[in-house]
């Protein structure tokens, strides 16, 4: 709880994959690749409810034994890999019921997202009365790096704009439930952007970017840096 806030917390995790089967059980640096996400909720003090969303039994049962009250099968509906995940988050929020203040959308593909980036994301949109807030990472490469290239292969200076580039990182999306219903979106106008770290900004798509976030975790757990890990 944030001040007099109710605030809940969705995890969406269905079980078809594109490019990585199984991708959100998948052993990553000692636990599932959504067990770091479910950890990071439990650890956030905004919180008041973690619900999680899927069509995998195996996601529901790991839920349930990370003590998260109350996983839900989601149905077949919202299943499939064309899905909204709107439609996801107001399906779990018409099965849980209640008001709150903010939903939470926490995607397990950022299993480098902490706690604390959670509960500063759920701070600015209550300090600045935005209607969501969306976490973003500046560019993994300065700007001086970027070129533009000319028909004839020619390379060119970038944009000045670049220089106030950031990525969305699909690491922690707030939004006031109201608003997301309404407009089917939680990028409305007036959303404000969460600056979080290029590493830990990662989204988790193909088998490189698994990879590397592992590294990254077991480089954290050993006190390493990437760079140093082993």
């Amino acid at each position: 709880m944030i001040g007099d806030r109710r605030v809940i917390g969705i995890v969406p995790a269905r079980a078809g994959s594109r490019r990585m089967i199984g991708k959100n059980t998948r052993m990553l640096a000692g636990r599932p690749m959504i067990g770091w996400t479910l950890a990071a909720a439990q650890g956030s003090q905004v919180l008041d409810r973690i619900v999680v969303s899927s069509d995998d039994p195996a996601v529901l049962d790991l839920a349930a034994e990370m003590g998260c009250p109350a996983p839900f099968a989601r149905p077949a509906a919202l299943s499939g890999p064309e899905a909204s995940v709107i439609d996801a988050v107001e399906h779990a929020l018409s099965e849980v019921g209640g008001d709150w203040d903010y939903v939470v959308l926490l995607q397990p593909t950022s299993p480098l997202r902490r706690a604390a980036d959670i509960d500063a994301a759920v701070a600015l949109a209550d300090a600045r009365g935005a209607p969501a807030v969306v976490s973003v990472s500046p560019l993994s490469k300065p700007a001086g790096f970027h070129v533009q290239m000319e028909k004839n292969g020619g390379l060119q200076a970038p944009p000045d704009v670049l220089a106030d580039t950031f990525v969305i990182n699909g690491a922690v999306y707030v939004a006031r439930p109201e608003r997301l219903s309404g407009e089917r979106t939680f990028r409305p106008e007036g959303t404000l952007g969460y600056v979080m770290p290029v590493e830990r900004g990662w989204d988790v798509d193909t088998a490189d970017e698994f990879a590397a976030c592992e590294a990254r975790l077991r480089a954290d757990a050993a006190g390493e840096t990437p760079a140093t890990a082993t």
